[in-house]
């Protein structure tokens, strides 16, 4: 349920059930008030209401006549009064300068007539749970006899028990007002329970997550709008654990980049270093010797080039900074031209390119030189750590669905699994020594995976079923 169907229902709740239950307080009242006036059914209340309202129309007579307005016939009104009255549960007796001129019913204890008579003025004698009224009107006097009640009017007396109604009347206000209070609370406290707890669960994982916790989940299995805020709060959770583990793996792979990038920029300065030293101390006698050390400082220097040159490609890419000249490309026929273009440089190498099953009528968006660049360094890493002889690399391209899949495969010996993830990292290497960085600058299949990334392509590696390892680059196709 709800918190707002909750606090509707309480609300409502707060109106009905104090109602019922001041319903039932005042039927209990009714039933006090009707055991001290000697009613004990329904009847005797109507037999009390009639009385009451024929004591009232009588006093109003009275008072009617003693105006003295020449419009009013006494005649006409005091028999229209006897008329009206003269069917109920009432005693009436009508006396004019003491002579009967009507009569309903009769009076219980008649002694108590000439009681009343010798008061001057409207009066009231209570005898026997009943009550005796005389209401003077002019030269009438009226006698009205019925349920032991009290009305005050004129100068006459109040009759009945009036202090213990007066104190049942006191005790059912007393009785509703607790009844309404303590509803009140009780709803209040339940409804407050049911959010106050959800509150306090959502506080606590706020402090497990503060003090870092990050594997800290909320169980709530209620359906209200907590558990909204609770799976999104454990929705957040996870990603901040994720964020956290993200951090912490880039800060492994910058400490591993920043290791990598002075390890591969040190071995070539060193061996640069040592020759120049060598040639300027004259350690090299000999023309063909001198020549050998040149030869290995400018081998180093363009080895020193090409790192800094893949580590500033690397940095452009990764950022979004580097500009691409995107052209509508038939991706077949540009595999084609490529590995024509460039298979007798590898095979001078050691390693045969062999063109499979190539389609010819698929287009993608695409910069032809970052293609052929990616294409490169992943041929350079088939060379550099597959077979050293007769080593091969077979290249497909084909249709999947809305994209183009582009796979090389080598026949080298493969990557461990762990490793498969990493390839794509900058300055990876499944070679931890890093005991030929001469080889590569581990940057090659980092800066491939990025190109692919701002060509909206995608790029990864498994292990080949018949032995090998398999790129596979994949690219959203255009018309």
């Amino acid at each position: 349920m709800t918190v707002k169907r909750r606090l509707f229902i309480s609300n409502l709740f707060m109106i009905i059930i104090p109602l019922l239950l001041t319903a039932i307080v005042g039927s209990v009242v009714m039933l006090a008030t009707a055991s001290i006036l000697g009613i004990n059914d329904t009847k005797g209340f109507r037999a009390v209401s009639d009385f009451n309202s024929a004591v009232s129309q009588a006093h109003r007579l009275s008072q009617q006549w003693e105006s003295s307005e020449p419009s009013i016939n006494k005649e006409e009104s005091i028999t229209a009064f006897y008329e009206s009255n003269a069917r109920r549960d009432i005693s009436i007796v009508v006396l004019q300068n003491d002579f009967a001129l009507y009569s309903s019913g009769y009076i219980s204890d008649e002694s108590l007539i000439p009681i009343l008579l010798s008061r001057p003025g409207n009066q009231s004698i209570s005898s026997g749970g009943t009550m005796l009224y005389k209401i003077e009107a002019g030269e009438y006097t009226v006698f009205l006899e019925g349920p032991g009640t009290h009305i005050p009017f004129g100068n006459g007396r109040f009759g009945g028990r009036p202090l213990e109604i007066f104190s049942v009347g006191i005790i059912a206000f007393v009785a509703a007002c607790i009844i309404i209070l303590l509803t009140n609370q009780i709803l209040t406290r339940m409804v407050f329970r049911s959010i106050s707890n959800p509150l306090d669960l959502l506080v606590h994982g706020v402090h497990q997550l503060r003090d870092g916790n990050l594997q800290y989940r909320i169980e709530y299995t209620g359906k209200d709008e907590f558990a909204g805020i609770c799976s999104d709060f454990n929705e957040m959770a996870g990603q901040l654990l994720d964020m956290v583990n993200a951090r912490q793996k880039d800060d492994e792979n910058r400490r591993e980049l920043i290791a990598g990038i002075s390890h591969d920029l040190r071995t070539p300065l060193t061996s640069i270093i040592s020759y120049a030293e060598a040639l300027e101390k004259g350690l090299a006698k000999t023309p063909d010797t001198q020549k050998r050390y040149i030869d290995t400082i400018k081998r180093k220097s363009i080895d020193l080039e090409h790192t800094v040159s893949q580590l500033f490609l690397f940095s452009k890419l990764d950022v979004g900074e580097f500009p691409l000249r995107l052209e509508r490309l038939n991706i077949g026929d540009e595999i084609s031209k490529f590995a024509a273009g460039v298979s007798d440089e590898y095979k001078e190498k050691g390693l045969q390119i062999n063109i499979g099953a190539i389609r010819s009528d698929i287009y993608i968006s695409a910069d032809v030189v970052q293609l052929r660049n990616a294409l490169t360094n992943i041929l350079d890493n088939s060379l550099k750590y597959g077979r050293q002889e007769n080593g091969v690399v077979n290249i497909d391209c084909r249709a999947d669905g809305q994209d183009v899949i582009i796979t090389l495969t080598d026949n080298g010996s493969g990557v461990p699994k762990a490793a498969l993830e990493n390839l794509f990292s900058a300055f990876y290497r499944a070679d931890k020594a890093r005991s030929n960085p001469g080889q590569s600058s581990g940057l090659g299949l980092a800066i491939t995976a990025k190109i692919l990334q701002q060509l909206g392509g995608s790029i990864m590696a498994k292990n080949a079923d018949e032995g090998g390892l398999s790129i596979i680059m994949k690219f959203p196709t255009i018309l």
